[in-house]
This record gives C-alpha cells, sequence and structure tokens, in this order.
C-alpha cells in the first residue's frame, strides 16, 4: 500500500513538474494517435465488409452454376435410390429371417 501512494506521489510530482508545452504536446499526440487508431479501424471494417461482399458473389457463382445444380441433381437421385435399396433390402432380410425363423419352429414342433 505504502508503495502505491509513494507511486502515486511520484506520478504526480512528475506530471506537475512537465511544463505547459510538454502537456499540449504529449495531448496533442494521444489524440492523433486515437486518430490514426479510428482510421485505421474504419479501413479495416470497409476491407472485411469488402471481403464479404466478394465472398458472396463467388458463392452465388457457384450456386447457381449450371454444372453444379445438375451434379445436385444427380445426387439426390442417386440418394433416393439407394434409400430404396436400403429400405427394400431391410425388408427382404425381415422376411427372410421369418421365413427362417417359422421353418426353425416347423423343425422343432417335428422333432418335439
Amino acid at each position: 500500500m505504502r508503495t502505491a501512494v509513494v507511486l502515486g506521489l511520484g506520478l504526480a510530482l512528475a506530471v506537475a513538474a512537465c511544463n505547459k508545452a510538454d502537456q499540449q504536446k504529449t495531448q496533442a499526440d494521444t489524440k492523433a494517435a486515437a486518430q490514426d487508431v479510428k482510421e485505421n479501424a474504419r479501413k479495416v471494417g470497409e476491407d472485411v465488409k469488402s471481403s464479404v461482399k466478394d465472398a458472396s458473389v463467388d458463392v452465388n457463382k457457384v450456386a447457381n452454376d449450371p454444372d453444379v445444380k445438375k451434379a445436385q441433381s444427380e445426387l439426390k437421385g442417386a440418394l433416393k435410390d439407394f434409400g430404396a435399396s436400403v429400405k427394400k433390402a431391410a425388408k427382404d432380410t425381415k422376411n427372410e429371417a421369418k421365413d427362417a425363423g417359422d421353418k426353425a419352429k416347423d423343425a422343432a414342433d417335428k422333432a418335439g
């Protein structure tokens, strides 16, 4: 605590020891630095906005490309066919399992 008080007092004395011209120069430098930061932030914002707009245009070009639309349609058809095949295979497997169960039951009934 004592160290903080001594440092604060030392800082206050150092600031008070600066003449008016030094204080005005420091204030002007601070304002100039703040203005530079603000301008650079604005430029970065514009760059990001421009990049996003360019990316959006590129995505739209790809999405509307006739070859992409054709591939999308073909993929949709292939997935639909695949789904139908899986459904049929599941149904066939179920029926075969039922038939095998019936045969096993008949064989057990004959044996018993």
